[in-house]
This record gives structure tokens, C-alpha cells and sequence, in this order.
């Protein structure tokens, strides 16, 4: 059975681990992961929108982390994820979770695709 659950261990806070991860980390446009979700002030004025994407990306990423914790756990690793939302437009649910399912699959690629060293 599929665990949804997103508790907050799972969740990346920590003002550190977030600048590491975009000073070291690499990046691509379209580990247990834990995510960062960004929603530019630039590109949506309101909060009400900002959150309502926020709350969608957080739930799509809910529904389908299987995609990348199967990968992750097979291997005994870890990854730290940011989802940045650089679309100027308001998606709808099915559609951002299209493109997260994409993101998870393409990591879980590349996860699969490099071996541990042992």
C-alpha cells in the first residue's frame, strides 16, 4: 500500500540545506527526497494564487513521491528537491501534476541510472 502521507521531516526548512542545495545541487527545467516549493512574488502578485499553487505542486508531489522514494530507498539514499514555478500561468491540478509525475520520473531515471558506490 501507497504511503501519502507528507509528514514534516519530509519537508525541506532549514535556510542551510535550501542554500546548499542551490549552490551545489544540479538543476533541470520541465530523496527520503525532501522538497522545497517556490512560488516567485514577481510572477503572482496575490497570495491567494502563490498558495493555491503551493498547495497544488505539495499535493501532486504527495500523490506520486513513490515514483522517486522506490529508487532512493533501493539505493539507501537521499535527495533534497525545490520545485520552482516559473510559468507565468495559473495551472490547473492535472496539469501541474502531469508535469511533477515528468520531474519524478526523470530523477528516478537518473537516480537508477547511477550506481553506489560499493
Amino acid at each position: 500500500m501507497n504511503d501519502h502521507k507528507l509528514p514534516k521531516n519530509e519537508k525541506l526548512c532549514s535556510r542551510t540545506a535550501i542554500d546548499r542545495l542551490f549552490a551545489e545541487g544540479s538543476s533541470f527545467i520541465v530523496y527520503p527526497p525532501r522538497f522545497f516549493i517556490n512560488i516567485p512574488k514577481r510572477n503572482f502578485k496575490r497570495a491567494v494564487k502563490r498558495v493555491y499553487l503551493r498547495r497544488r505542486i505539495r499535493e501532486a508531489y504527495r500523490l506520486n513521491k513513490q515514483i522517486l522514494t522506490e529508487p532512493l530507498s533501493r539505493q539507501s539514499r537521499t535527495a533534497h528537491l525545490a520545485f520552482l514555478y516559473l510559468d507565468k500561468n495559473l495551472n490547473d491540478f492535472h496539469f501541474i501534476e502531469k508535469k511533477v509525475v515528468e520531474i519524478l520520473e526523470r530523477l528516478a531515471r537518473k537516480i537508477e541510472s547511477q550506481q553506489t558506490p560499493s
